[in-house]
C-alpha cells in the first residue's frame, strides 16, 4: 500500500444553536487506491445515509470491515464557551467584511468553520490510523523512507470559491504534521483537495454511513437517524472488533484568532471605529 485514497462528510445539518443538540459528526474513510474504483462499483445504487434500511447499512459496512485500510468518527461537542465564542468572533468579523467590500463571507459563518474542522480532522485521523495500523510491507525510496502519495475527497457541501479556498488552508493545518511522519520513515505526498458529489464519486458514501452511524450510536441522536442506537452500535462494534475504527471525541476549543490572526485583530478595530 502506497497510495491512499481518503474520502469524508459530515453528518446531517451543522448549526450554531445547540438546543437541538451539541454534537456534531463527520465520517472519514482511507482506501487503497487501487482497490477505489471496485469498490465505488459496490456503492451505486444505495441511497443515502438519511434514507437507508439496516440491509444498506450493513452492506456498507461490510464493505469497510473487509476493504477499508481504515475507518475514523469524529465527533465535536459544540456546548462549550469555546463555541459561544467562535459564534461572537463569526459575527465580528461578518459584520467589518461585509461594511468593507459590501460582500457576505459565507466563509467566515462559523457553522461552515466548523465543518472545514470537521472534515480535515476525519481525513487526518484516517489517514494516520491507516498508516500507523497497516503494517504490509511498502515501496521504498531512495532514503529508505515509504514514499506514500495521499488524495482526500471531501463531500461538496461546500460552496464557493472563497469558501473552497479557506476550507483547503484549514485542511492543510490538521494534515499530519511531515516531521513526525519522517520520524516514522514515512514520506508523504499530499494532492490537494478535491470537493465531489456523491454522485460524482461513490465512495463518499461510505463516509456518510459512518458519519451517520457515529450520531445513531448515541441514544440521544435518535430522532435524527434511520437506524436505532443498539443496530448502530453493532454495526459499529463490526468495524472495531475488525481494528478499523477510530474515534475521536473533542471539546470544541478553536477561536478565530488562532485561524486568522491578523485579520481578526483588523476586524476588531475596524468594529470599534
Amino acid at each position: 500500500m502506497n497510495r491512499l485514497s481518503v474520502y469524508a462528510d459530515v453528518s446531517g445539518r451543522v448549526t450554531r444553536s445547540t438546543l437541538d443538540g451539541a454534537l456534531s459528526f463527520a465520517g472519514a474513510v482511507a482506501l487503497e487506491s487501487l482497490a477505489a474504483d471496485s469498490i465505488a462499483q459496490e456503492m451505486h445504487g444505495l441511497p443515502k445515509w438519511g434514507r437507508c434500511s439496516y440491509e444498506h447499512a450493513e452492506h456498507v459496512v461490510d464493505v469497510l470491515a473487509s476493504q477499508a485500510l481504515s475507518a475514523a468518527i469524529v465527533r465535536v461537542n459544540r456546548d462549550t464557551d469555546h463555541w459561544r465564542l467562535f459564534v461572537e468572533e463569526a459575527q465580528l468579523l461578518g459584520r467589518a467584511i461585509e461594511r468593507q467590500s459590501r460582500a457576505v463571507a459565507s466563509w467566515a459563518k462559523p457553522t461552515n468553520l466548523l465543518k472545514f474542522i470537521l472534515l480535515g480532522s476525519g481525513c487526518a485521523v484516517a489517514t494516520g490510523h491507516a498508516l500507523f495500523a497497516d503494517k504490509r510491507p511498502r515501496i521504498l525510496n531512495a532514503r529508505g523512507h515509504q514514499m506514500i502519495e495521499c488524495s482526500n475527497v471531501c463531500d461538496s457541501d461546500i460552496q464557493g470559491s472563497d469558501s473552497l479556498e479557506v476550507f483547503k488552508a484549514c485542511w492543510s493545518e490538521q494534515r499530519l504534521p511531515r516531521s513526525r511522519l519522517a520520524a516514522k520513515g514515512i514520506d508523504m505526498i499530499a494532492r490537494d483537495i478535491a470537493v465531489r458529489s456523491e454522485q460524482e464519486e461513490p465512495n463518499l458514501l461510505l463516509a456518510d454511513y459512518l458519519a451517520g452511524l457515529g450520531r445513531a450510536a448515541l441514544p440521544t441522536e435518535r430522532g435524527r437517524s434511520p437506524l436505532a442506537p443498539d443496530k448502530a452500535r453493532r454495526l459499529l462494534g463490526i468495524l472495531r472488533q475488525r481494528g478499523k475504527l477510530v474515534t475521536v471525541e473533542e471539546d470544541f476549543s478553536r477561536t478565530h484568532q488562532e485561524i486568522y490572526g491578523e485579520l481578526m485583530d483588523r476586524a476588531r478595530e475596524f468594529a470599534d471605529k
